[in-house]
């Protein structure tokens, strides 16, 4: 058995996590780690893929005899989240309430809005030549969105996203951590006020469409509906910001390549598909193996946790040519971003209308803006999800435009 010191939850892994991922492919691509409880890290594309696609032989839950549990993440989080912490047959019954407000067509309708979101949130500092667009920008719009098309208040969007990205980046069991997590109970209980309002009067949200829905001829729980709810929250809330973010610091290192998706707008989507790949906003995501079984040449019990690691096989030598480079034009880019089989992302629609949105705004009303790369920061742990703090921005002042949109 090869081992290693793997653990995506330290610092060295936030600042190194390309040069770590590369170590593994080249030298154990199934190396066993005790982090975390112990589990096996997959680091090659093939075997990733392959192990994403077997949800008999890799369980994404498991209620243990202990009464603790495993899921997507390592270390399980703190809450359950439905349906990507389930495994077929049951996993379809949930996915297919979902998959309507998360269509194509669907996605696509809310563009004007999207567009008026991040008008209004340009509009707020554009006057000043200054801003930090995490906060005023790339948190904001995911948050906004997700808040409306559940049915809650996008007046709250400041404390769902701030709580959401502390989750996110701070250590399990810190005090950081605990207070994120009191802050999401805060807000839980605001979401139940709100299942319980749409139960009594529906709207035309997501909300209501799960309150009033029903799986096997039965209503959900309050219980299994904020399993749901949560998962569009984290889901929405911050790792699309988390791109942004990583783009927009990049492009600012990158000035000729900035200026060539500000020439070519048509190049925005092909050049969304390369971020995604090489900043692969979620590092990764675990499952649990149900007997006996090979990865890779290597043996595996039941039982055995498995991190499937997107951000490593996003860079595999076998797959992508030039994989250390981004290449906005790269086709094919089969990237594993969005993770792989049932599994795959639900908000993948939405994420990509999400950068576009953004990315053509800002290249059109802050063209010249410039990183203080002294004070941004980073996500100190990135085993979440890899994205920014805070990216504080100057620019050449410009004029409001007004939009329909106001908190």
């Amino acid at each position: 058995m090869t081992t290693t010191e793997f653990d995506h939850h330290s610092g060295a892994y936030a600042r190194d996590w390309r040069e770590i991922n590369s170590t593994l492919r080249g030298k154990c691509p199934v190396a066993h780690t005790e982090a975390h409880g112990g589990f096996w890290v997959l680091s090659k594309y093939a075997d990733i893929a392959e192990v994403a696609r077997d949800d008999e032989t890799f369980s994404s839950y498991q209620e243990l005899p202990d009464g603790s549990r495993t899921g997507a993440t390592i270390p399980a989080g703190p809450l359950r989240q439905v349906p990507i912490e389930m495994d077929p047959p049951e996993f379809f019954d949930y996915r297919k309430l979902l998959n309507g407000r998360f269509s194509p067509a669907s996605v696509k309708r809310w563009e004007p809005y999207l567009r008026d979101v991040t008008t209004f949130c340009i509009d707020n500092f554009v006057e000043s030549g200054q801003a930090d667009l995490v906060s005023a920008l790339a948190s904001p719009v995911p948050a906004i969105l997700t808040l409306e098309l559940l049915g809650l208040p996008t007046t709250g969007w400041r404390t769902v996203s701030d709580v959401t990205h502390a989750l996110v980046h701070t250590l399990p069991g810190s005090p950081e951590h605990d207070a994120a997590m009191a802050g999401i109970m805060g807000i839980l209980g605001q979401v139940n006020e709100t299942i319980a309002a749409r139960r009594a009067e529906p709207k035309d949200d997501l909300i209501s469409e799960l309150v009033h829905a029903e799986v096997n001829g039965e209503k959900m729980t309050d219980a299994r509906l904020i399993e749901i709810i949560t998962l569009v929250i984290f889901g929405g809330v911050d790792t699309t910001g988390s791109l942004i973010g990583s783009a927009l610091e990049w492009l600012h290192h990158n000035p000729a390549e900035r200026d060539r998706l500000r020439a070519d707008p048509a190049l925005i989507p092909t050049a969304t598909e390369e971020f995604l790949r090489y900043f692969s906003p979620v590092p990764g995501l675990a499952r649990t193996t149900t007997k006996e079984c090979t990865v890779g040449g290597q043996a595996l019990a039941a039982g055995e946790r498995v991190f499937l690691s997107w951000s490593s096989a996003n860079y595999d030598e076998e797959v992508f040519d030039r994989p250390d480079d981004v290449v906005l034009d790269r086709h094919p880019n089969r990237h594993q971003s969005f993770g792989l089989g049932i599994h795959r992302c639900l908000g993948s629609n939405v994420a990509r209308l999400e950068f576009r949105v953004v990315l053509e705004e800002v290249l059109r009303r802050l063209p010249d803006y410039v990183v203080d790369t002294a004070h941004a920061q980073p996500y100190p742990t990135i085993a979440v999800v890899n994205g920014w703090i805070s990216l504080p921005v100057t620019f050449t002042p410009g004029a409001r435009l007004g939009s329909n949109f106001a908190l």
